[in-house]
């Protein structure tokens, strides 16, 4: 038990010198992105979710999976007014919840209508939404959740599988973005999507 605090302390600690660096860029839900009151509480909790996520991730022994995450976060963001139109690999990383951090394999997902449609297209759970620009450099998505033989939903027709969030371009190289989408209505704290370009 003294040794799990220990860890839980450092874990936090380092979640703690992470967060200014990744909390450069703010993301507010547009006027135009019509979401219910749950999802609002859901964004106000952004930060939150974030440093919980963080901090329960960093208690993994998995060294590989901790090092993807910190290459995602402790670099900071660029600001972003639109997302490239293309095809990309993505993969999830779930942080906090049932398990301290869990990556997946990378899928296929793609960005259309001139940055403002974004799309996981295989895999078992896949997703679809919209981004708007978003003040202080971030774009906002609402989207819904489905999963590979059903066809893709539209935001709050089911509200389990509403989703709401963040897409950050991640500052330096290689090019990659990060779709973060706070208190996910299952397994963990805060979901991240890694993105990057195939081409």
């Amino acid at each position: 038990m003294r040794n799990f605090r220990t860890r839980r302390f450092a874990a936090l600690l380092l979640a703690a010198v992470l967060m200014p660096i990744a909390g450069t860029l703010a993301c507010q839900v547009p006027d135009a992105a019509p979401i219910t009151p749950f999802d609002g509480d859901r964004m106000t909790g952004f930060e939150a979710a974030r440093f919980r996520g963080l901090a329960e991730a960093l208690l993994s022994d998995n060294a590989a999976e901790r090092a993807l995450v910190s290459a995602l976060f402790a670099p900071g963001e660029t600001p972003i007014s639109q997302m490239p139109d293309g095809s990309y690999r993505c993969r999830t990383i779930k942080l906090g919840g049932l398990l301290p951090l869990t990556a997946y394999t990378q899928f296929a997902c793609t960005v259309s209508n001139d940055g403002t449609r974004i799309e996981k297209l295989t895999g078992s759970q896949r997703f679809s939404g919209d981004l708007l620009p978003s003040d202080g450099g971030g774009l906002f998505y609402w989207g819904a959740l489905h999963y590979g033989d059903e066809t893709p939903m539209d935001y709050d027709a089911d509200p389990e599988r509403s989703q709401v969030g963040c897409l950050y371009k991640v500052a330096g190289k290689p090019v990659r973005y990060r779709l973060e989408l706070p208190f996910p209505r299952f397994e963990s704290t805060h979901d991240v999507l890694e993105l990057v370009p195939t081409r």
